[in-house]
């Protein structure tokens, strides 16, 4: 019982950390840095916008590397949230190099005179002629290639009517709408919710509702500033939900 006690407080221990990097001179974000965490052994990359998740437990240290910066370490302490949010800037690194020599162009001249001078043979040449015979030297087109003519009007009907590739056709389209749910709740579903506000049941149902985010927002924004909305649409909606209680009184 024990055991299994310890266990679950271990694992009930785990938040989501949602980073923001960026230069602390330039304020640009920092993308493709390294993220580690050092306690739990593992690790992830930031993105395009130098923002990053990393599932960490309360206390553990992240080792954040990226090149032209200095390694910076960072530790969260605080265990009361599942979800957390933190922007961490980092500071530039000065290199010291040694000076080079640069030749105008007298290499890249030389280099041009010798891949002129090349003697490029025909593999025909090392070939007896009948061996090239019933060879084809085009390429071929596969079955779903079929590209039909006026010259091939069999082709173009089966192409367009055949019960094969209309099966197939289908089967793509509920691929690419199963792909498509997949995303959408995948960045932004209950659990997340919940997690950062704190509602169950009813309330959650409408709180969701009200965010009323489009499929076009979720699939083409970042899941950290999804969630920094619903944060903020959230404070919003206490203040609506306290205000109807208030009227109902």
């Amino acid at each position: 019982m024990l055991s299994t006690l310890g266990f679950s407080q271990q694992r009930d221990s785990t938040l989501r950390f949602f980073g923001n990097l960026y230069d602390s001179r330039t304020y640009r974000p920092i993308e493709y840095a390294h993220i580690i965490n050092i306690s739990g052994n593992n690790a992830t990359i930031s993105d395009s916008l130098g923002t990053f998740d990393l599932k960490i437990e309360p206390g553990d240290s992240l080792m954040i590397t990226s090149i032209g910066y200095q390694t910076t370490y960072y530790q969260y302490k605080d265990s009361l949230q599942k979800v957390v949010f933190r922007s961490i800037p980092i500071d530039e690194q000065v290199y010291a190099i040694s000076g080079v020599e640069v030749t105008p162009w007298g290499t890249y001249r030389d280099f041009k005179r010798k891949f002129l001078s090349l003697d490029i043979k025909d593999p025909q040449e090392d070939v007896h002629p009948l061996l090239w015979e019933g060879i084809n030297r085009e390429p071929e087109l596969k079955e779903e290639q079929i590209n039909p003519g006026i010259t091939s009007p069999i082709t173009m009907i089966y192409s367009l009517f055949s019960k094969e590739i209309q099966s197939k056709q289908k089967l793509r389209e509920l691929q690419r709408a199963k792909t498509k749910e997949d995303r959408l709740n995948e960045k932004f579903n209950r659990e997340q919710v919940s997690a950062l506000t704190g509602l169950e049941g009813e309330r959650l149902e409408r709180f969701m509702n009200y965010c009323n985010f489009s499929e076009e927002y979720i699939l083409n924004t970042r899941e950290y500033f999804i969630l920094e909305r619903v944060k903020k649409s959230y404070q919003q909606f206490i203040r609506l939900d306290s205000l109807h209680q208030l009227r109902q009184k």
